[in-house]
């Protein structure tokens, strides 16, 4: 068979197409491959890290139930243990286990958990910790440390691009000894078939206690207040600021649970922002952009620092707490302090600058949310008495009369004890001031940037 001239380019067109078509399919292919190996990928990332945040979760509640005395917080705190070893078990099982062999992970987990259920079932019904139960939650909480750090030092290899997905067969070896470490303290698998209902997660809180405390639909500090327009709000910013008021340029009027008006003041390669309520005209943030750099400001000279700054501006009877420094900043905690009580929703965060000693950031949503005056009277209970109630674990350091906000949209007065673990760190633990029960316990972690509360 012989072929034209016109039959043969035909063909060679037709091949050449089916070549581009097929190369595009076969490219089309490599793509979505490449894309869903990519969202695999970053699936696994995810998990990884929600794992490792669960398992510190967990090691934090393990360390808090340690410290409770009364069967109510037992069986609070253990409960909150047992929801978050239920989450890292969630998080394991998004996991390739092809690649990464997690089964005495998710075996510790299992038994931390039905453990921890088994003690929170104990406490509802009122039994107190034995000192066997004591001590084997102490080999829980170094093994709980233990499994945490190797997933938290893998995580932040992980996030860093350090290492893949694929190459974390390390986590096997590095956690099996926690796990062989829970066999000898002596856990046994007899509470598996358990059922519980899973209670929620709490929120870590940082730069201080109760930090991230509820907010109110109606802030306290702006009732009854006008509203202000955009030029007596200018004002209101510029003084705050030291500056003139046709020196701010207006941003926006933000809406949210407290509207405010948003300005902005540069000078040179500084800028500066603050936030003025509509309600009232109260500045509740302030902020600057600058060119920052380590320091060697004292941490009490930045905290005397703020303290002045507060009061220069009308926050008056305000109480340090906690700082933690950041960048090249010194974040300080103040509550409100009213007849010698310490009321932590009345909240107000200074940021000071290390290499300059000057303030360079305030936020006061706390503050403006629940400040007032309160019909507040210190309680007659005896607190050296009351002391002897608390964990045979801590030893109490000193204590003092604190408000702390509750769950919902309350707050309750107690008695604050600082006490000290066996390791040598501390915990807080908030004694209900008119029936002695534990309200809160919040674990210190301090270093020498500062202290933060879990």
């Amino acid at each position: 068979m012989v072929l034209t001239k016109k039959a043969g380019r035909l063909i060679i067109i037709y091949s050449l197409a089916a070549v581009l078509v097929m190369g595009g399919f076969l490219l089309r292919v490599s793509r979505e491959r490449d894309a869903l190996k990519l969202a695999g990928a970053v699936s696994y990332d995810h998990a990884f890290a929600e794992l490792n945040q669960a398992v510190g979760s967990l090691d934090t509640s393990i360390r808090k139930t340690l410290c409770a005395a009364s069967p109510s917080m037992i069986s609070a705190v253990c409960a909150q243990g047992y929801a978050q070893s239920a989450a890292a078990g969630q998080a394991i099982s998004s996991l390739p286990y092809g690649n990464i062999e997690l089964e005495h992970t998710a075996a510790f987990l299992t038994r931390a958990g039905d453990y921890l259920l088994y003690l929170s079932r104990a406490g509802a019904k009122g039994h107190s910790l034995t000192q066997e139960e004591r001590q084997a939650l102490t080999a829980l909480a170094e093994s709980s440390g233990q499994v945490s750090r190797a997933l938290s030092e893998l995580t932040a290899r992980l996030l860093d691009g350090q290492i893949s997905v694929s190459e974390l067969e390390q986590a096997e070896s590095q956690i099996r000894d926690a796990g062989e470490e829970l066999e000898r303290a002596g856990f046994v698998q007899g509470f598996r078939d358990m059922e519980s209902e899973l209670p929620e997660l709490p929120s870590l809180i940082y730069d201080g206690p109760f930090s991230d405390h509820i907010r109110r639909d109606d802030p306290a500090l702006l009732r009854g207040l006008e509203a202000v327009g955009q030029e007596e709000a200018a004002e209101k910013g510029a003084k705050f600021l030291g500056v003139k008021p046709e020196s701010l340029t207006f941003s926006a009027l933000r809406e949210g649970d407290i509207p405010v008006y948003v300005f902005t003041h540069q000078d040179g390669a500084e800028v500066e922002t603050v936030e003025v309520t509509r309600a009232g005209g109260k500045v509740i943030f302030y902020g600057t952009v600058r060119e920052g750099a380590e320091g060697s400001v004292s941490p009490q000279a930045a905290a005397t620092t703020a303290g002045r700054f507060l009061e220069a501006h009308g926050f008056s009877s305000m109480t340090p707490t906690y700082h933690e420094a950041e960048a090249g900043e010194l974040v300080v905690s103040f509550a409100y302090e009213q007849d010698g009580i310490l009321c932590y929703p009345d909240l107000v965060k200074v940021m000071v600058a290390l290499d300059t000693g000057k303030v360079c950031g305030m936020e006061a949503a706390g503050y403006v949310m629940c400040h007032r005056e309160r019909e507040l009277s210190p309680s007659t209970r005896d607190w050296e008495q009351a002391k002897k109630g608390l964990s045979p674990f801590l030893t109490p350091v000193s204590h003092r009369p604190a408000l702390i906000p509750t769950q919902g949209q309350n707050e309750v007065l107690c008695e604050e004890y600082l006490c000290q673990t066996p390791e040598g760190t501390h915990a807080l633990v908030y004694l209900n001031a008119d029936t002695g029960e534990e309200e809160k316990i919040l674990l210190l972690l301090e270093s020498e940037s500062g202290t933060l509360s879990i």
